[in-house]
């Protein structure tokens, strides 16, 4: 594959953001489609991998080359399954080729079975500066379904642990709409993560993807999807009880006391126009207006790197009609979209659009400025929104 030197001009205002993908996990989770493998024994290996494949994507993209960097973010798979040593020499390679700004996010996920306070708190001398534990749930019959492999006891801890360890953004993500889940279970683990006082919470409804141990056990009818309409109430629920506690809905999973809590690295994902650049087997980047993702194998991905390629399964330059899809779909699942910046990038007047009139009086979006934004009930129709506007 030739190099690519083209000049790109980067969208970030505020600087660009970065995203890292483990790929390694202790148990793989039965609902879990992101790639993922419990063979740690090239861990070693990927590390370099990683670390050279931020040279490869600089060569390719010199005009990276000194940009500002506003977030980072490492997902997975089980990030906290890196020493601290792995993860100082990524560290020590992004420092290399970019400038980290002062108000720098650090994202870096945890499962709370794999991490200690000693390594929190070397994570955070390093820089991160951000907690996501996926904690999914307070009863053990149910982390236990999930395949997960801490408790909840373990939960309460790696949080404390976070805390004392000097993080003081610290998110907790759990899951309803569970296989045979009532709504008091759901009312006592939103207790549970409220009481531990984080900020942030990123609460999912359980989707059954294809190619998951989930999906082939509802094929084979081992396991019964939660109907419809009981998911919505439990998402109603969340919405209430979580807005009772102080937290404010600013996409259609996450919630935050307040602004700055927000996760500023996913703003980015659901902005629409942002660049972000991403490393490692299956991550997906957008740069200058292409779309690009990394091959889903970690064997194959060390073998490209290692022969001085990069490991790019394939790309697309989305047309004018499929960007005007992604803005709409992504800003309205978040905090709003630009009517502006959307009319000017795709030649319409948004505000003549006779459908949004419409969805507007059933109270389900709302116009405060420039902003078009759903309003809480309007957030549980999102992709029926989007449809009637298109």
């Amino acid at each position: 594959m030739g190099q690519d030197t083209t000049q790109y001009q980067l969208t970030n205002r505020d600087g660009l953001s970065l995203y890292f993908h483990i790929p390694f996990c202790e148990q793989k989770c039965v609902y879990c489609d992101f790639y993922s493998i419990e063979d740690r024994s090239a861990q070693a290996r990927f590390v370099s991998a990683l670390v050279r494949e931020i040279d490869l994507k600089i060569a390719r993209y010199p005009s990276l080359e000194g940009s500002a960097v506003s977030t980072i973010f490492f997902g997975g798979g089980t990030p906290s399954l890196l020493t601290p040593e792995e993860l100082q020499s990524i560290v020590e390679a992004i420092t290399k080729h970019f400038v980290l700004l002062p108000d720098l996010e650090f994202t870096l996920e945890c499962n709370p079975g794999t991490v200690t306070e000693s390594e929190l708190a070397r994570y955070r001398a390093l820089g991160a500066n951000r907690l996501s534990f996926g904690v999914q749930s307070f009863h053990a019959d149910e982390l236990e379904w999930l395949s997960r492999i801490h408790s909840a006891d373990e939960a309460r801890d790696a949080v404390r642990f976070a805390r004392s360890s000097g993080f003081d953004r610290v998110s907790i993500d759990l899951m309803f709409a569970l296989p045979g889940q009532t709504m008091q279970k759901l009312a006592y683990s939103l207790k549970q993560a409220i009481e531990l006082e984080t900020d942030h919470l990123s609460v999912y409804n359980l989707t059954v993807e294809e190619g998951t141990p989930l999906n082939r056990m509802v094929k084979l009818h081992q396991v019964n999807e939660m109907p419809v309409d009981e998911a919505s109430e439990m998402y109603e629920m969340v919405q209430e009880t979580l807005s009772n506690a102080g937290f404010v809905q600013y996409e259609i999973s996450n919630y935050a006391k307040t602004e700055a809590q927000r996760c500023r690295h996913n703003l980015v994902y659901w902005d629409g126009y942002a660049d972000y650049v991403s490393f490692g087997p299956s991550a997906h980047e957008f740069i200058g207006g292409e779309r690009s993702w990394n091959l889903s194998s970690l064997d194959r991905y060390l073998d490209r790197i290692e022969h001085g390629i990069l490991p790019r399964n394939n790309s697309e330059r989305p047309d004018l009609r499929e960007r005007r899809i992604e803005v709409l779909f992504c800003g309205l699942r978040s905090t709003g979209v630009h009517i502006s910046q959307f009319n000017t990038s795709f030649r319409e007047d948004l505000r003549s659009n006779r459908e949004l009139a419409r969805i507007i009086n059933e109270g389900l979006a709302t116009i405060e400025g420039d902003i078009l934004r759903l309003t809480t009930t309007g957030y549980r129709f999102c992709d029926n929104i989007v449809v009637r506007l298109l």
